[in-house]
């Protein structure tokens, strides 16, 4: 593909490629972080240098062209994916609050689900229907406490080894400070989405 990007369609349509894979991984590093562990941290950067060079070769050949629009184009969507990763990577909340927007029905429905008794809940949580796996790292539900006499539900973004966690949990009301229990991991409420959602964070850190 990138050995067409000479043509003056075809670079940008690469670069909106390669930018939507830099912004991708980024949102979901938590995955890949959950599952790999140790080895997620190479394979990050072999990824990120892979779309660097990618953008490169693109600029490259399209500067060859002197084409100025598809030049621009490209050069728009890579500093979109390289900037826009790096602020997601650098601000967590940032990664918080798009995730969260991109996928706001599915924590919609999570919030209404119907959960079993909270004594027959796993540690963990329960398990998502198979279309709302997406959303949790376990694809799970988890219940971590309780804010007003309400279970405080939690999707966790990321699971530490051998514990930690942070991820979205859903209050009734407002919520209680905390801490709650994030796997081991004291976690508070440290920013408002929408529809009783909130980010927990590590206790201390909190955004107006």
């Amino acid at each position: 593909m990138l050995v067409n990007a000479a043509r003056p369609a075809a670079a940008p349509l690469c670069a909106l490629v390669l930018a939507t894979i830099a912004l991708g991984v980024t949102l979901y590093r938590g995955w890949m972080v959950t599952w790999l562990w140790i080895l997620a941290l190479p394979l990050l950067l072999a990824v990120f240098v892979t779309i660097i060079a990618g953008f490169v070769l693109l600029l490259f050949l399209t500067a060859r062209r002197a084409q100025r629009v598809p030049l621009v184009a490209t050069a728009v969507l890579a500093l979109i994916g390289v900037g826009g990763s790096v602020l997601l990577f650098f601000v967590p909340h940032a990664t918080a609050w798009t995730r969260f927007w991109l996928e706001r029905p599915a924590f919609d429905t999570i919030a209404a689900m119907e959960l079993p008794d909270r004594r027959a809940i796993d540690y963990y949580g329960v398990d998502l229907p198979r279309q709302l796996c997406f959303v949790s790292v376990n694809c799970k539900v988890a219940v971590i406490g309780t804010s007003g006499g309400h279970p405080v539900r939690f999707v966790p973004d990321y699971i530490g080894i051998p514990d930690d966690a942070h991820g979205y949990g859903h209050f009734v009301g407002t919520p209680e400070p905390g801490p709650y229990d994030g796997f081991g991991e004291p976690l508070c409420p440290t920013m408002e989405l929408a529809g009783g959602w909130w980010w927990l964070g590590f206790c201390g850190r909190s955004v107006p």
